[in-house]
């Protein structure tokens, strides 16, 4: 049976995400009401370990049982669910002081179902039959403090640079980057993945299309080999972190992960048909998007955990080695040879490196290139 708690997230979980995308037609103080259902939502956690209510799963779980009055308090958000109720607790919180424009309300959405939807376990604060605390609690320490803050800067500043990145300085960037680094540090989150892949991609691709402009012929070489290459990338990456000793034996297990991947992909690739468009290249933009996507959308999905890496590669590099093919005159064949052998060997070496290296720290690695402007050049689009 469902407690309080339970049932306000679901509430949150239904309701909110039809006000957010109705924000055009709902009255001006619609973005601060998931702060208001999270904030109740709280305030029941609070009176739950307040009065040590043992009939609370997250109470029984993680309450120490020497511990009473105000010091209970500080474990709110102990637990998986407990953290995750945290973070989401910042990013209402942000959503409430920002007030979101249309386009930002429409990232919000998705990233507030797939918090609370999948982020958060369906019992995770179910009615338990009563029982002792327990005498050993998990120690948390600041990490209760941490989530908040960073649900904070998601919903602050991490969607809001994720919506207007044409426009946005070094300093948010890397603000952004570091929040998206934190969060996936300490969660392994898809929704932080998936942050991360769509920042990285927008940002490699304007910045390659800035310093090489738009191609004047064979747009269509290019746009081939981005859907191929990933295509090859992903089958790659997920065969080799799944099993580095075998990876032949999962290509077999792991058809339907790669094939609701790229099937995702195509759905986005089709998505300028329906207004949803972006500069520049917008098939490849949605294909990507929609790669990106994709194991947020099923995160429980067999083996969809090893693709997120490779896709997050995939995003830098394929914008780039997608203009090799093309044609451009001031581009010779020494520099396209050179330029492709170099990017085309990223992945295997990145996916190597995962045995020895933090993948945080190999993230930062990749991110680091993504932020230097390149020198604005002349379009040769005629």
């Amino acid at each position: 049976m469902a407690n309080v708690t339970t049932q306000l997230l679901t509430v949150a979980l239904l309701v909110v995400p039809v006000l957010l995308l109705a924000r055009d037609w709902m009255p001006k103080w619609v973005h601060r009401v998931p702060f208001a259902i999270i904030s109740l939502t709280v305030m029941i956690r609070i009176l739950a370990f307040w009065t040590i209510d043992l009939s609370d799963a997250q109470v029984v779980g993680y309450l120490p049982s020497d511990v009473s009055g105000l010091a209970a308090i500080t474990h709110i958000f102990d637990g998986p669910d407990g953290l995750m109720l945290g973070l989401v607790f910042g990013f209402s919180a942000g959503i409430f002081w920002m007030n979101p424009t249309s386009s930002e309300c429409r990232w919000i959405t998705l990233c507030w179902i797939l918090l609370i939807g999948w982020g958060i376990d369906s019992e995770g604060f179910a009615t338990i039959p009563e029982t002792a605390l327990t005498a050993q609690p998990a120690n948390l320490a600041w990490l209760g403090l941490i989530y908040p803050l960073v649900g904070l800067g998601l919903s602050m500043i991490v969607i809001p640079t994720l919506v207007d990145i044409e426009n946005t300085s070094n300093l948010q960037l890397i603000s952004t980057f570091c929040i998206i680094i934190v969060f996936l540090d300490f969660s392994s989150s898809p929704v932080a993945w998936m942050l991360l892949g769509l920042v990285s991609h927008r940002i490699t691709a304007l910045r390659i299309h800035s310093y090489r402009g738009v191609a004047t012929q064979h747009r269509w070489a290019g746009l081939l080999l981005t859907f191929t290459l990933s295509s090859i990338f992903i089958i790659i990456g997920l065969s080799w972190l799944a099993s580095s000793q075998e990876p032949l034996n999962v290509l077999w297990p792991s058809r339907f992960t790669i094939g609701w991947i790229l099937l995702c992909g195509i759905v986005g690739a089709l998505t300028p048909t329906m207004g949803y468009d972006a500069f520049p290249r917008p098939e490849a933009w949605g294909f990507h998007s929609g790669l990106i996507l994709a194991p947020a959308l099923l995160p429980n999905l067999a083996w969809v955990e090893y693709a997120q890496y490779p896709i997050f590669i995939i995003g830098i590099i394929i914008p780039i080695l997608a203009t090799l093919p093309e044609y451009r005159p001031q581009m010779n064949m020494k520099r396209r040879i050179f330029e492709g052998s170099l990017l085309v060997s990223i992945l295997p070496i990145f996916l190597y490196l995962c045995t020895y290296i933090p993948l945080s720290l190999l993230v930062i690695i990749a991110i680091v290139p993504v932020l230097i402007r390149f020198q604005e050049s002349v379009d040769e689009e005629e």
